[in-house]
């Protein structure tokens, strides 16, 4: 893979991350449950660390990282739909769409890794990469709880 393609790739993974970022922000102002409005600040505070992180890593790639997200498919539909539910339904159902919206960011970043990143580069994507498997195995245990 050449660095085009790497920053390309890294690029991809902001904008869905910043999705996540953005969704998680606006949810939390929404949400009434506490514990959810807590869930949510959290987690938006950690996509913009990962964001930043992944911004990083195109500037060592030589590239020009994005500063937003997208409001292409599967990520935005997530975020409005988790703003829906926030805003009009029950804990069960805003737990559900944070699972939806985790494993869509996690088949994006499983994708970015199957291309064959370099070492030092694939390492921080594994890593961010188990960060959002945890937060969807955190949503599948709190929906048991």
């Amino acid at each position: 893979m050449d660095k085009s393609d790497i920053i390309d790739n890294l690029n991809d993974l902001i904008q869905i991350t910043e999705d996540s970022h953005d969704g998680y922000s606006r949810s939390a102002e929404d949400a009434k449950d506490p514990d959810i409005k807590a869930l949510f600040t959290d987690l938006s505070a950690q996509r913009e660390s990962m964001v930043r992180e992944l911004q990083n890593l195109v500037r060592q790639q030589g590239g020009e990282p994005k500063d937003s997200g997208t409001i292409l498919a599967g990520a935005h539909r997530f975020f409005v739909d988790l703003k829906s539910a926030v805003t009009g339904k029950d804990r069960d159902s805003i737990i559900k769409e944070v699972e939806r919206g985790e494993s869509e960011a996690i088949r994006r970043y499983e994708n970015v890794l199957s291309k064959g990143l370099p070492a030092d580069v694939s390492s921080v994507v594994s890593r961010l990469l188990d960060r959002f498997r945890s937060d969807r195995n955190r949503m599948a245990s709190l929906k048991r709880a």
